[in-house]
């Protein structure tokens, strides 16, 4: 059952099609949200606040209360006070709007079921647009897409099709759904409940117009009257079949069932006195029981309220037997905690003073060890300065031995009639602490190579630069070995092999000359923007190496290089090739070489890789490798397959190295060729270097040095630094070591010494002698060098 409120003044009709509707409920906070969508998206339009009001339940009263009239008005009483907290509930709204400055009014009905009051209004007033919520603020989420709440649901399926819906949610809409409408302009008939229905309806319609800033409260007078400008207005309707005594309230959920107070046997003929006096009473008695509802409703409720406050002490005091409980567990906790960090402080008590009796004890310990340091200090001091005197003594000792060797050396060779014309070849030695000083501390930056066959260092010996090879240390060769095979490598002489300076035994190193100009690897590479050889040159080199080559193999016995390449291929200022490292595998012991590395096996015989075997062959494939590179100026990884592809194609002339010139095509093809016969797999079908190799380079050789360039190239050259006298700066005839290190011309450091000089012409530091030794191994190598050019 439903009371609707509608406009009662008949002067103007009210116009729905301008009207925006939002649904609102009980929670002005929680409508809000919709309220306020709804005047942001429809600014300038009037905006109508509909609500349903669902009326509480009043259970039946009984007691003092005897007459169905005076039951009655306590009810009335209550919805009057209801409906003043409605019409209060809906000044908030309409407060909402004014401050909004938005033209509203008020529309609200009563019943059980809010959707069915909602659908209700739109069919009354052929409502055309709604607003209302789509799910509870709870509910809301960026990704909610669809209708929550079942009135919602329900409104969306069940209101009239030319209703036009919006539903938001904590302002922002939903869903929409489209209202339409017939070709026609009829109006959709206002449903009306049917009238053989079992109940009497009453529908109490009032209508709620007002802006907030045009009204004013006035006062209540009657139960009958409403704050502001509402009229009731009540349409009744009766049921012929029921009695006059059953009646439906404006709730439609409150059913008061009258007494009957009429009796059937009461007299007819009561006075009229007997009336006014049972009105006045009726009057008074009314009064009195609406008083008593009042103070009976105050009363449960204070009872209701003392109840809840009962309940929650109870609550709470049950919460603080229980924290009380707890705080005495942990009270009990804390204290068995106290009670063992004080057994811990006795015993922290008692370890101290044991600490502190140790204490003294170490302390007179520590003296007595610093005495006994300080005692011991003292002696070390002396005994270190005594090992430096000792070491001093043993260095001049061991110098004057290794001179003493070196003149009986001399001596016995004079003694035993060796021809002076042609000395034989002599090897210098050097101390350990001669090595390590020229190399200071074998310095990593003065390291200028590395291989398998152990580092080469750069240094300063003798004031002189030269070469250092350490060979490694492992192997079981003696020193006698060791020396007897440095002694025949040194009497192998050529041009274009490194001269053997000298040897120090004790570290088992080899000094060699220095030359300036590095490796062939380096020229190739034209390492530190070095110009790139040209081709004359490196048919020259190829030359050279071949001749030292055949020269190796020609001793008795045979003396293969047996670990050929590029790197091992050293350039002196005029740029004269010299091998270096030759047969010096000899000095190593078999099979304890480590290089496996990709790089230095490309250049190794592959049956030497197989059994570790050296032989002529493997000289022979190294230099094919070698003849390789200086054609093409390639890595020598896939160097050979790609001549092969290149002369295969006849596009030789492309893998030819281009900044060595203008090759001759026909002299680079026969030497390709001839390179590609000595990396044949089997060592037998490989050209010997006498027959077939040499008499291919021999001629070439002679061509590129009789050209211009070559002329002049030679004209230009000068001879090497150590081969002039630091006196005369001639070419030595004689030279000879004096006792400052220095090699000089015989009659000019004879001169300056008969002179009275006895201070070096080089150092200007005094000559700890006067002795002279001959320096058989450097003139050999200007004999060689003169011989050459």
């Amino acid at each position: 059952m439903g009371s609707l409120v509608e406009e009662i003044e008949g002067d103007r009709e009210y116009d729905f099609e301008d009207v925006i509707f939002v649904a609102v409920g009980k929670n002005v906070e929680k409508s809000k949200t919709t309220l306020d969508w709804a005047v942001d998206n429809f600014p300038g339009k009037k905006i109508c606040v509909l609500h349903v009001h669902r009326p509480t339940n009043v259970l039946a009263l009984n007691g003092k209360l005897a007459r169905g009239k005076l039951k009655q008005h306590a009810v009335e009483a209550f919805q009057k006070l209801e409906r003043q907290r409605l019409q209060e509930r809906l000044d908030e709204y309409l407060l909402i709007l004014d401050h909004s400055g938005v033209q509203a009014d008020a529309l609200w009905i009563e019943m059980d079921s809010v959707e069915k009051g909602i659908l209700e209004i739109i069919a009354r007033h052929n409502i055309r647009w709604l607003v209302m919520g789509a799910a509870a603020d709870k509910y809301y989420s960026k990704k909610l897409v669809e209708l929550k709440s079942k009135k919602a649901t329900f409104v969306c399926q069940n209101a009239a099709v030319s209703c036009h819906i919006w539903f938001a949610c904590k302002g922002r809409l939903i869903y929409t759904r489209v209202g339409r409408q017939d070709g026609s302009s009829r109006e959709i008939a206002t449903p009306s409940p049917p009238m053989d229905s079992p109940l009497i309806t009453e529908q109490a319609v009032m209508l709620s117009e007002s802006v907030l800033r045009e009204r004013s409260p006035e006062p209540q007078e009657d139960a009958n009257v409403v704050r502001g400008n509402l009229r009731p207005i009540s349409l009744r309707s009766v049921h012929p079949n029921l009695p006059s005594n059953g009646v439906v309230d404006t709730y439609g959920s409150i059913m008061l069932q009258m007494d009957e107070e009429e009796h059937q046997g009461q007299a007819s003929n009561e006075t009229d006195q007997q009336l006014e006096v049972s009105t006045i009473d009726d009057h008074n008695l009314k009064q009195e029981v609406f008083a008593e509802t009042m103070k009976r409703w105050k009363e449960e409720n204070d009872a209701i309220e003392a109840a809840c406050k009962a309940k929650a002490l109870e609550s709470l005091c049950v919460k603080e037997m229980s924290r009380r409980k707890e705080m005495e567990e942990l009270l009990e906790r804390e204290k068995q905690e106290v009670q063992k960090m004080k057994d811990q402080h006795d015993e922290f008590i008692k370890d101290l003073q044991m600490v502190k009796d140790q204490k003294t004890i170490l302390e007179s310990q520590i003296v007595e060890s610093q005495c006994v340091v300080e005692g011991l200090e003292e002696k070390m001091f002396s005994a270190v300065e005594l090992l430096i005197s000792f070491k001093k003594k043993r260095d001049d000792l061991r110098i004057e031995h290794e001179n003493a060797i070196r003149v009986l050396k001399n001596l016995r060779k004079l003694v035993n009639g060796g021809d002076s014309s042609f000395p034989g070849s002599q090897i210098l030695e050097f101390s350990f602490i001669e090595i390590n000083n020229a190399t200071r501390d074998f310095d990593p930056s003065w390291k200028i190579g590395e291989g398998k066959y152990g580092s080469v260092y750069k240094g300063l010996l003798r004031h002189m630069n030269v070469a250092i090879k350490m060979l490694p240390s492992y192997g079981s060769q003696s020193l006698l070995e060791f020396e007897n095979e440095v002694e025949i490598l040194s009497r192998i002489r050529h041009p274009n092999l490194v001269t053997i300076i000298g040897t120090c035994p004790e570290s088992r190193s080899l000094v060699f000359e220095y030359l300036r100009n590095g490796s062939l690897e380096e020229r190739l590479a034209c390492k530190n923007k070095s110009p790139p050889l040209p081709w004359q040159t490196r048919i020259r080199i190829a030359s050279e190496i071949c001749s030292a080559l055949i020269f190796l193999h020609s001793n008795k016995p045979c003396i293969p290089h047996g670990n050929l390449k590029p790197s091992k291929v050293l350039l002196d200022s005029n740029f004269v090739s010299k091998l270096i490292d030759s047969g010096i595998y000899r000095l190593i012991p078999q099979g304890k070489s480590t290089d496996t590395s990709a790089l230095s096996s490309v250049y190794m015989d592959p049956v030497y890789l197989e059994n570790g075997e050296v032989t002529r062959e493997s000289d022979v494939y190294s230099f094919g490798m070698i003849l390789l590179r200086l054609l093409t100026g390639r890595s020598a990884l896939g160097i050979l397959n790609d001549v092969k592809c290149s002369i295969e194609t006849e596009n030789f002339n492309m893998v030819l190295d281009r900044t060595a010139g203008n090759w001759p095509l026909e002299e680079a093809q026969l030497l390709a060729h001839l390179a590609i016969r000595c990396c044949d797999t089997q060592p037998l079908d490989r050209p010997d270097f006498v027959s077939e190799i040499w008499s291919v380079l021999g001629p070439m050789r002679d061509s590129c040095v009789n050209s211009a360039s070559c002329l002049e190239a030679k004209e230009l050259r000068c001879a090497p630094s150590h081969f002039v006298c630091p006196i005369f700066q001639e070419v030595m005839k004689d030279p000879i070591i004096a006792a400052d290190g220095f090699t000089y011309e015989a009659d000019a450091i004879r001169g300056w010494l008969d002179s009275g000089h006895d201070r070096s012409p080089m150092t200007n530091l005094k000559l700890e002698h006067c002795n002279l030794v001959p320096n058989y191994a450097l003139l050999q190598a200007i004999q060689e060098w003169q011989q050459q050019y």
